[in-house]
């Protein structure tokens, strides 16, 4: 029988452990332990080792200078909602983003062989443990800051994983060879698969008046629109997703449209690619119609905040191109496809970053950013990007037809719609 365990560190419940740290405020002190049962305490020179569910916590003399009370919480089955997808145990550590003087020593126990972990900090940045972690079943790692909370995954998710990285290997080699990237400076490396949204804990809020999550109704009264540009996740063989690079073509790899804040959007990316990636998502990529109407919001105005243009309000003007700056040449359009252009800093937005870009509905980045795709069959996009958004078009009038629906490159994304239920 499938059951959930939640075992809490505390002074009342058994199966945690509690580490006590006494002393001044105002001197390093020496920490004592002080567990309940169910963990162990045992001292080291000058410390303080502190054991429970295969997690050990080292903390050596001079790393704290208050009174602390730590705990570690063990979480399976049913705890582990909201978790990330294919966590098989985990573990949660309080105060969470403690700071240490002198680095504390974290070690995690696998789960049925060497499986992969990920630590989470308290402000939601994720780092995956190094393979060079492991040793003896454990993971062993040093800290200067308490993590909120470490996922053990299981070993089909370790799989999946591991597989999706000699996809990324490949789709490298493959567009290295067609294109034969070079390293230009230490700014950015092509050869390197960077997925920057692979640290970010991105959530599609709750959707506003009757639309799906993460999205807002257009004027039209009939459809829904993403309130971001799209960013995209990998679906794994275990049926996990994760997070895809915004610097890389897809090909013929299984992705899906998301819409979140704070996320890097998926440039790179074909119509056709767009159109299946919203699919995946029960979504569709937005007509011609839809987006414009979008675009222009409750107010029907020639920009998404009003009818006059108001310069900075989105990132539509860079005075460099990137190309240019990255690639020390003057042909901007020599190798658009370089996946180094959109890591120029000040070049991609994060979505929703240009706040006062956004429509009456809080639609944002439908001017600048990148262009985006809509469904019209003869390959337009529309918008405008960050380095110009005047040369076809003022504001939600701006529009691009002269490429097919294969065609792809660093300035063009999409978000997707929906009709309204």
């Amino acid at each position: 029988m499938e059951y959930s365990v939640r075992v809490r560190g505390s002074w009342l419940v058994l199966g945690g452990i509690v580490l006590a740290c006494s002393g001044s405020a105002n001197r390093a002190t020496t920490p004592k332990a002080a567990p309940p049962n169910g963990g162990q305490g045992r001292s080291i020179a000058g410390g303080i080792v502190v054991e429970s569910n295969g997690v050990e916590l080292t903390i050596s003399e001079g790393a704290v200078t208050k009174d602390n009370v730590y705990s570690i919480t063990r979480m399976t089955g049913g705890f582990l909602a909201g978790w990330p997808k294919g966590t098989a145990v985990g573990f949660v550590f309080e105060p969470a983003g403690q700071k240490f003087r002198i680095p504390i020593l974290i070690e995690l126990p696998s789960h049925g062989g060497r499986s992969e972990a990920m630590c989470e900090s308290a402000s939601g940045e994720r780092t995956t443990l190094p393979p060079d972690t492991f040793d003896n079943d454990h993971y062993h790692f040093h800290t200067s800051e308490l993590p909120a909370r470490c996922a053990i995954y299981s070993e089909e998710h370790t799989a999946a994983l591991e597989a999706a990285r000699a996809r990324h290997g490949e789709v490298v080699a493959k567009l290295n060879g067609e294109h034969k990237w070079e390293i230009q400076s230490e700014l950015c490396n092509p050869l390197l698969f960077a997925r920057p949204n692979a640290d970010k804990h991105l959530v599609e809020p709750p959707g506003v008046g009757g639309c799906p999550a993460g999205m807002a109704p257009v004027s039209d009264g009939k459809t829904c629109v993403d309130r971001w540009e799209a960013h995209l996740v990998e679906l794994l063989e275990d049926g996990t997703t994760q997070s895809w690079s915004p610097y890389f073509n897809p090909g013929v790899i299984k992705v899906r449209a998301r819409s979140s804040p704070g996320a890097v959007p998926q440039s790179y990316i074909s119509q056709v690619q767009a159109s299946r990636a919203c699919t995946e998502a029960g979504k569709r990529l937005c007509t011609d119609t839809e987006w414009v109407a979008a675009c222009r919001g409750s107010k029907k105005t020639q920009y998404p905040y009003g009818n006059t243009e108001s310069p900075g309000a989105c990132n539509d003007r860079r005075d460099r191109h990137p190309a240019i700056e990255y690639l020390e040449s003057n042909d901007v359009f020599a190798k658009l496809e370089h996946p180094c252009i959109n890591q120029v800093p000040n070049t991609v937005f994060l979505t929703g970053a240009k706040t006062e870009c956004a429509t009456p509905e809080e639609v944002f980045d439908m001017v600048g950013n990148l262009h985006e795709w809509t469904a019209d069959r003869n390959g337009t996009f529309r918008g405008g990007y960050y380095v110009e958004a005047t040369l076809n078009g003022r504001g939600c009038d701006y529009v691009t037809t002269r490429h097919d629906a294969i065609y792809w490159d660093y300035s063009i994304g999409f978000r997707c719609c929906a009709t309204r239920k």
